[in-house]
């Protein structure tokens, strides 16, 4: 094996391991609401701890912040993709609609049960503890023309075929060089 063909292997086999080596990050499910797609996720905070997560978008990342309805309807949509048992026993992630600060501070939301989709439980919520709450970003994916690989694949192509022209130059000054050494020095030295 040359060590071009060494090179190649272990850049192929470095990048075919490199996302192993970065934390795998939670399942995300695709809905679509009114046209828009969202991705939803969830994960384990309390209100307390993580305030910028609860709001409306763009600043916070719950889009159904300030409204049941709309909290209702994304769990019902969500509904047992995110898992069962998330929240609770047969229970999805908890869609945190409001905050109230009297007393030590509640949040309200909703958790769909994963086995009947019209069962949904309304909860108020510590803020201090620590539960799987469901956040969204918008999914924002732009469609690529059709031609633009194809002129991607062809720059590369002819980037390559002008760095081998390239190389091929210089080997031909080298080999020229040599054969006036050679030449110059005399008969005997040479054997």
């Amino acid at each position: 094996m040359t060590a071009s063909t060494r090179i190649h292997v272990l850049a192929f086999v470095g990048a075919c391991l490199l996302p192993l080596a970065s934390p795998l990050a939670a399942q995300a499910v695709t809905i679509n609401l009114s046209g828009t797609n969202y991705e939803v996720f969830f994960t384990a905070t309390s209100y307390n701890a993580n305030p910028d997560l609860f709001g409306a978008a763009p600043a916070g990342q719950m889009p159904w912040w300030g409204n049941m309805n709309l909290a209702s309807l994304f769990a019902a949509e969500v509904y047992d993709r995110l898992g069962e048992n998330v929240y609770e026993t047969s229970f999805g992630p908890v869609f945190a609609y409001g905050y109230s600060p009297a007393g030590s501070g509640e949040v309200y939301g909703l958790a769909q049960n994963t086995q009947d989709i019209d069962n949904q439980q309304d909860y108020p919520l510590a803020a201090s503890s620590t539960y799987s709450y469901a956040y969204a970003n918008v999914n924002t994916l732009v469609d690529v023309p059709a031609p633009m690989p194809l002129f991607g694949a062809a720059a590369a192509f002819g980037w390559s075929r002008r760095l081998r022209r390239r190389l091929r130059g210089n080997q031909k000054v080298i080999t020229r060089s040599l054969s006036r050494i050679e030449r110059a020095q005399p008969l005997h030295r040479r054997l």
